[in-house]
């Protein structure tokens, strides 16, 4: 059984293990896009795999969830006109490298005017 004890202590470890860096890159999602309703697929028969589709799909996520951290989505680049996503975690009450890093990266590979195909 998972406790809020256990969380919070995981949450501590994983802090402590990134506390040396200025910010991590982990990928935004783990899948290409799915389909509308992909996430409901089998919810029908087991309620919990609209929670197991949704952390296979976006495990990353849950990590800054859980700690705290502050999260940037960067579509850092494009495949078949749909961005593909970075997500730069920073140190906790550290928005504003967060926010300088982000900036760098918008003006290194603009995005403001790029659409996905209709």
């Amino acid at each position: 059984m998972v406790t809020m004890a256990r969380l919070q202590g995981v949450a501590r470890q994983v802090l402590a293990a990134s506390s040396s860096y200025d910010l991590i890159l982990t990928p935004t999602l783990a899948l290409p896009p799915v389909p509308l309703g992909w996430h409901f697929q089998g919810a029908e028969v087991d309620p919990m795999a609209v929670l197991t589709n949704a952390a296979r799909f976006t495990p990353f996520a849950s990590v800054a969830n859980l700690t705290g951290q502050p999260v940037a989505a960067l579509p850092l680049s494009w495949n078949e006109g749909l961005p593909i996503g970075v997500s730069a975690f920073g140190r906790p009450y550290d928005e504003a490298t967060l926010f300088r890093y982000s900036a760098q990266i918008e003006a290194a590979r603009p995005w403001a005017d790029r659409r996905p195909p209709s």
